[in-house]
């Protein structure tokens, strides 16, 4: 049986680590929820096809067999809305809420998961998004070879600060965070040398 472990889910945990309360949780949980219906949405909308959703107690993923006529364009619109989405919640959360403690999760909340997704390191919102604007410039082969530099080259400039400023910064969840971002990192790395290996042998045979 094959068991996959959701970034979400991650995520969720290192909140209630993070809080040690159910409502923060919770919250946390809904806005994942509607981060990734936010990439079903846009998905169906620009013509795309879904392939699976996934759903769990921490969250969910969303799988396309395409997207949409214009593929690069529909990707980067598939992959922007969900962070998209919880920045504008968090704005306007923000600017039309009463102050008061579940306002200010509610933001934190929407800031922290758009923020996280945006980074530039693969398999997140933001890899995938500069991976596919590195296809639109120098094509696909070279993108690969890019995204997986700026995503390693990344891991290790965050590795080597928080190394630095260990003892001032003294939080635990930051080392966590980066020792699965490194195992994320080691999945893809994975796939991409699978790939590089599949391409020699087919040109061989060729």
């Amino acid at each position: 049986m094959k068991i996959e472990i959701n970034l979400k889910m991650i995520f969720a945990l290192i909140f209630i680590f993070m809080f040690n309360n159910i409502n923060t949780y919770l919250i946390f949980l809904f806005f994942i929820l509607i981060h990734e219906l936010a990439h079903l949405l846009i998905g169906i909308c620009i013509g795309g096809i879904p392939n699976k959703m996934t759903l769990s107690l921490f969250g969910a993923s969303i799988e396309f067999y395409s997207y949409g006529k214009n593929k690069i364009i529909g990707k980067l619109l598939f992959f922007s809305i969900g962070p998209i989405t919880n920045f504008i919640i968090g704005i306007m959360c923000n600017e039309f809420m009463k102050e008061s403690e579940m306002k200010n999760l509610i933001v934190i909340t929407n800031f922290a998961i758009g923020s996280f997704n945006m980074i530039p390191i693969l398999p997140l919102d933001g890899g995938k998004i500069l991976k596919e604007i590195l296809i639109l410039l120098f094509g696909f082969e070279n993108s690969n070879k890019i995204s997986m530099f700026v995503s390693k080259s990344i891991l290790i400039i965050a590795s080597l600060s928080y190394s630095i400023l260990i003892l001032k910064i003294h939080n635990i969840v930051i080392l966590f965070l980066l020792i699965y971002l490194w195992y994320l990192y080691y999945i893809e790395e994975k796939k991409y040398t699978l790939y590089l290996k599949t391409k020699g042998a087919i040109k061989n045979i060729m």
